[in-house]
């Protein structure tokens, strides 16, 4: 467990989203919020926000840095998976530019939700409770784009190993359901206009278009529902999904 100090009274999406992204990619994290004067870190494995030292190992004082990096910015590049999580790489570049003053954040943007957990006494336990429930927040926002991301990375494998429905070229079966399909499916099939998968949990058999090029799915008896939209649609049986695809 890591031992991190940072500064008490009021705080920002900065730290709470550093401590936060160091509790899911790092370690868990054992949190001390101390006086803006403190100088005694020794029994700390990391200063974040507050030390007036930057040494990207132990001391996260971004207050030492020109290059428009927040904590929060300073400690992602730390932990080095920019590339691989991009849209947490997204947030954390909205934190560093509003903390740095470069671009505010939009009342109900994520930086401005963390600001507003602060209480009216800053320096009361209610504070450090508020605190605590802050950085709370931040794990679920940054734990739901961390499996984002990493659902994106298998929904391409899952693309990749696909295969046409009933030799159809215009449709492609999924050889298992992921909702980012369509990110690769435009991208690297423009042939394919729908695709169709088994959803085992139900045992039927679904089909949805792609979108703006999708196909147009009529009404049909042999089908339990398609939406009258015309973009999704379910079989009972994929007997049932094949004599519908040979009608559209």
């Amino acid at each position: 467990m890591l031992k991190i100090a940072t500064h008490n009274g009021v705080f920002h999406a900065d730290e709470v989203t550093a401590i936060a992204l160091l509790n899911i990619f790092v370690d868990d994290v054992d949190i001390v919020r101390v006086e803006h004067n403190h100088t005694d870190f020794n029994s700390f494995d990391m200063v974040i926000d507050i030390g007036k030292k930057l040494d990207y190992k132990k001391y996260f004082d971004h207050h030492q840095y020109k290059g428009g990096k927040s904590s929060a910015g300073l400690i992602w590049e730390y932990i080095g998976f920019k590339k691989e999580y991009k849209d947490i790489s997204q947030l954390v570049k909205m934190v560093d530019e509003q903390d740095t003053g470069v671009k505010k954040a939009k009342p109900f943007e994520y930086p401005n939700l963390i600001k507003c957990f602060n209480q009216k006494d800053i320096y009361s336990k209610q504070q450090d409770g508020a605190f605590f429930r802050a950085v709370e927040f931040a794990e679920v926002t940054f734990n739901s784009l961390k499996e984002s991301c990493e659902d994106k990375i298998k929904a391409k494998e899952i693309v990749k190993n696909s295969y046409l429905f009933q030799n159809n070229s215009s449709i492609l079966e999924l050889e298992s359901f992921t909702p980012y399909w369509q990110d690769y499916v435009v991208e690297d099939l423009p042939n394919i206009k729908a695709v169709v998968w088994e959803d085992k949990e139900q045992d039927k058999y679904k089909i949805k278009t792609v979108s703006k090029k999708g196909i147009f799915l009529p009404q049909s008896a042999k089908m339990e529902f398609v939406h009258s939209a015309g973009f999704f649609g379910v079989a009972k049986s994929r007997e049932d999904m094949v004599e519908y695809i040979k009608s559209i």
